[in-house]
């Protein structure tokens, strides 16, 4: 009896969209001696994921460091780590990884004329206004935001809603404890960063350092800048609060 082989191809999907996570955090929101508060934003191409948290944990036990990365904890035992860490995250093409935050002069916020006398839903605002911008119709997004109290349940759901209606793209949306997630650790220390350098007068040597390793890796001499919307791998976007806030 002759047998018969039969082949089956299988049509792989070449037009499959890109797939990114975005990993948001905040700084200076609530510290009333800041007149400036950030909100930050860490895009990574979800197929490199794997690979960088491998790369992470191990520069991380070369360095020894142990717990959360928080940048209220940054010291001089911690400069060497972040200077590897930052030098290696970005140095990836921006259509890998790229980090955008927004700058909020505290003090130009109208809150009763544009915000309701609502501090949480201006916050919302500029959360929106931060990743509208940068979101893409033709890709998939998986936000994680760091979690903080709120008085609104809601208030990330109806996020997702409002940034749905400019795009589809968007595929999960949650908060989380930032002790669960490597990369709002990540997030929290670049948003810390630029928070601090667009607020602080004082001369911390460990966190000036910091901001000078950080500033090294994106190619600029500090983390005090106003970015152009075509400047993709570090992106401070500086909103005009004088034409609407």
């Amino acid at each position: 009896m002759s047998s018969c082989v039969v082949i089956v191809k299988i049509k792989m999907d070449t037009n499959e969209p890109p797939k990114f996570n975005i990993y948001c955090d905040e700084s200076s929101i609530d510290n009333p001696n800041h007149n400036w508060m950030v909100i930050g934003a860490l895009f990574i191409d979800r197929t490199i994921i794997p690979n960088i948290k491998d790369r992470i944990k191990e520069i991380r036990e070369k360095h020894s460091i142990n717990g959360e990365l928080k940048w209220v904890k940054s010291s001089a035992r911690t400069t060497d780590f972040y200077e590897e860490l930052f030098a290696y995250l970005f140095s990836f093409e921006p259509q890998k990884i790229t980090f955008r935050c927004i700058a909020i002069d505290k003090s130009k916020i109208n809150y009763e004329k544009y915000h309701q006398q609502d501090k949480e839903l201006a916050f919302y605002k500029f959360y929106y206004q931060l990743l509208k911008r940068r979101i893409k119709e033709d890709v998939q997004q998986y936000l994680f935001l760091d979690f903080r109290p709120s008085k609104n349940k809601n208030s990330v759901r109806r996020l997702g809603e409002f940034l749905n209606l400019f795009t589809k793209g968007i595929k999960h949306i949650q908060a989380y404890p930032s002790d669960q997630n490597i990369f709002i650790q990540v997030t929290d220390i670049l948003t810390g960063a630029v928070a601090y350098s667009y607020n602080s007068t004082q001369q911390n040597k460990s966190k000036n350092a910091l901001i000078s390793s950080i500033a090294k890796s994106i190619s600029k001499e500090n983390l005090h800048f106003c970015s152009p919307f075509w400047e993709e791998k570090f992106n401070i976007f500086c909103i005009d609060l004088t034409k609407r806030n």
